[in-house]
C-alpha cells in the first residue's frame, strides 16, 4: 500500500493546496483564522521532535495511514524531501536562503529526525516547505521563526515534546533567547532576517533618498501613521516587501 500511495503523491505539484483545513492556524494576511492541520485530534499528540510534529501534521497523506504504515512512510518522505532539495531549484534554491542556510545542513537535520533532536534549519526549511510560519512556544511566550507573512502555527516545546497548538496569545521573544534556554540547535547562528538573501544591499549602502525613492516604486508607504518612516524601517519594508513578492 506505500509503494501504492508514494507513486500517487505527485511530487511535481504543490501539495500545500491539498492540506485539510483545521482550527489551528492563525492568518497572517488578514487574521482571518485559517486551518491546516491534517490531525483533528492533534491538541491530544505530543511528538519527539519539531521535524515529527510538522510532517505528521500537515503532510496530506500521513494521516491516512496505518500506524505500521507511518513508520515506513515517514522514512521515505525524509529520503524524497532530502532528494528534492538537491534536484529540484523549486524546493531549495527558489526559496533564497542565505549561503549560511547550506542545503546539505539542512538534509542532516531532517535526517536526525529519529535521534530526538531538534535543529533550527529544519524549522526555518519546513516554513518555506509548507508556506507556514512554525512558531516555537516556550514557557508561555512565542518565539517567530520566520519573516515571511505565511500564516501561523503554534507548535509548544515542553519538556522536550512537541505538540500544535489551539491557542496564541502569548509575548513575542527574539528567537536568538530560545536558544539559551532549551535544547533546540542552533545550527544557522543567524537571526531571522538574515536566513535569507535580501533584496537591497547593506543599510549603509544607500541615502535616506534613495529609500524612499526606492519604496514608492514599489507602492510602499513613506508614512508611519502620521510620521515618515525612518531609514531603517523603509530598509526593512523593502526587503520585506521584496521577499514576499
Amino acid at each position: 500500500m506505500i509503494s501504492d500511495l508514494l507513486k500517487d503523491l505527485n511530487v511535481d505539484c504543490n501539495f500545500t493546496n491539498d492540506i485539510k483545513e483545521s482550527k489551528y492556524v492563525e492568518g497572517s494576511k488578514n487574521d482571518n483564522s485559517i486551518n491546516t492541520s491534517t490531525n483533528t485530534n492533534s491538541e491530544q499528540i505530543y511528538y519527539p521532535t519539531f521535524i515529527k510534529c510538522i510532517i505528521s501534521e500537515f503532510d496530506p497523506i500521513y494521516g491516512s495511514l496505518s500506524d505500521e504504515e507511518k513508520k515506513l512512510y515517514f522514512s521515505k518522505k525524509i529520503m524524497e524531501i532530502c532528494s528534492e532539495i538537491d534536484e529540484k531549484d523549486e524546493y531549495f534554491k527558489n526559496y533564497k536562503f542565505h549561503k549560511s542556510l547550506k542545503s546539505h545542513k539542512v538534509q542532516q537535520g531532517l535526517q536526525l529526525y529519529d535521534k530526538r533532536i531538534n535543529h533550527i534549519s529544519s524549522v526555518y526549511y519546513l516554513n518555506e516547505y509548507y508556506k507556514r510560519h512554525f512558531v516555537i512556544v516556550y514557557e508561555n511566550n512565542s518565539y517567530p521563526t520566520c519573516i515571511k507573512n505565511y500564516p501561523k502555527i503554534y507548535l509548544r516545546f515542553d519538556n522536550h515534546k512537541v505538540k500544535v497548538m489551539n491557542t496564541c496569545d502569548f509575548s513575542e521573544m527574539n528567537l536568538k533567547t530560545l536558544f539559551e534556554k532549551c535544547k533546540i540547535i542552533d545550527d544557522v547562528k543567524r537571526d531571522i532576517k538574515g536566513i535569507y538573501n535580501l533584496h537591497l544591499e547593506a543599510i549603509g549602502k544607500y541615502k535616506l533618498d534613495d529609500l524612499k525613492k526606492i519604496a514608492e516604486e514599489c507602492n510602499i508607504s513613506l508614512k508611519d501613521g502620521q510620521k515618515n518612516k525612518t531609514k531603517s524601517v523603509l530598509y526593512d519594508s523593502i526587503n520585506m516587501f521584496k521577499l514576499n513578492e
